[in-house]
């Protein structure tokens, strides 16, 4: 029995090696495309910025407005970094998560294949030649989503540094307490 899951596990591991011509994000058994999941946290970064620049547009105006003396930091630059820029926040680190389980179950699968070839191999059949470089594209996928995916993450942090240092600039004197409060910690970084 235990030669026969073997032998399928190896005639699996063929027609996956034997799509060599075809991108391993087309193959079976690849998680989803990386470079969709980047996009969306770069999706995600650019309504970040965008938000941004509304509220530095709304804190350019102070912290009063003709409702009182800090109305606008409360009713408009406030909501701006707390429910849009938050939002915007939150949507990065969704995506982020969605990338690093699809990098995860990679990894994992890439291990599980190298255990599987090493045990087929261990049975007397030769590797096939191609399978290392299915397993280098994969890996050379997986260095670029993370290089980009690191690049829109440290922006989305560095924007909602800056919104939460805009608007605590304006709760001062009889605005104070009145800003977001602390910035909070940094999405961290995928591996």
């Amino acid at each position: 029995m235990k030669t026969a899951v073997g032998l399928l596990g190896f005639a699996t591991l063929l027609a996956v090696a034997a799509c060599g011509s075809s991108s391993p994000s087309s193959a079976v058994g690849v998680p989803a495309d990386f470079n969709s999941l980047v996009s969306a946290i770069s999706s995600a970064v650019s309504q970040e910025n965008s938000d941004l620049s509304h509220e530095s547009s709304d804190a350019s105006s102070g912290p009063a407005d003709s409702a009182g003396a800090c109305a606008n930091l409360q009713a408009n630059v406030d909501y701006d970094v707390k429910t849009n820029i938050g939002r915007d926040t939150q949507d990065v680190a969704y995506d982020v998560s969605n990338l690093q389980n699809a990098l995860s179950t990679l990894q994992t699968d890439i291990a599980n294949m190298h255990t599987d070839v090493t045990a087929i191999a261990n049975e007397g059949t030769p590797i096939p030649a191609d399978i290392n470089a299915f397993i280098s594209s994969a890996n050379s996928q997986m260095i670029q989503a993370i290089n980009n995916a690191n690049g829109e993450i440290d922006q989305a942090n560095s924007l909602t540094s800056s919104a939460y240092n805009t608007a605590n600039s304006l709760a001062t004197g009889s605005c104070s307490g009145d800003g977001p409060g602390s910035t909070p910690a940094p999405i961290g970084h995928v591996s």
